[in-house]
């Protein structure tokens, strides 16, 4: 069953300088910062960066001193067994419960695991839904 926990996620501004999205991923592996799960985009003619690592604060600080402009938000962060439908699943149990999904993305943890990140409306109201389904789930085994 999926474990859900609130999590910061980082948003960076890279600017249009070609391979910036590598440079900001080696600012954080020079620190040994891991990054959980992230989602690179443009707009409007500027690419954007979200990013979940497993250590926000200096994550946040190590990418601020080599200059990307960043802000931290609020996430659901879940961890899962990696087989077919299992997203579709956790997206589910939120809409069931009138969560709205705002946006979403997901990695491969390994072999067998992924990490989904979800921004929602409620993202209290949705790790008690996640959570208290993991725990239906751990009574029913």
């Amino acid at each position: 069953m999926p474990k859900a926990q609130h999590e910061v996620e980082l948003t960076v501004r890279l600017g249009t300088e070609p391979g910036a999205l590598g440079k900001v991923l080696s600012v954080l592996a020079d620190r040994s910062i891991n990054v959980l799960a992230y989602c690179a985009y443009t707009e409007r003619q500027e690419s954007i960066l979200l990013l979940v690592s497993d250590n926000p604060v200096p994550a946040k600080e190590a990418l601020t001193a080599a200059g990307y402009p960043c802000r931290a938000n609020s996430v659901v962060l879940v961890g899962a067994p990696d087989h077919v439908g299992s997203a579709a699943t956790v997206g589910a149990r939120l809409g069931l419960a009138g969560v709205n999904i705002l946006y979403s993305y997901a990695s491969s943890a390994s072999a067998d695991r992924f990490f989904a990140v979800f921004k929602t409306n409620d993202n209290q109201r949705a790790l008690a839904i996640l959570n208290a389904s993991e725990r239906t789930a751990d009574r029913a085994a």
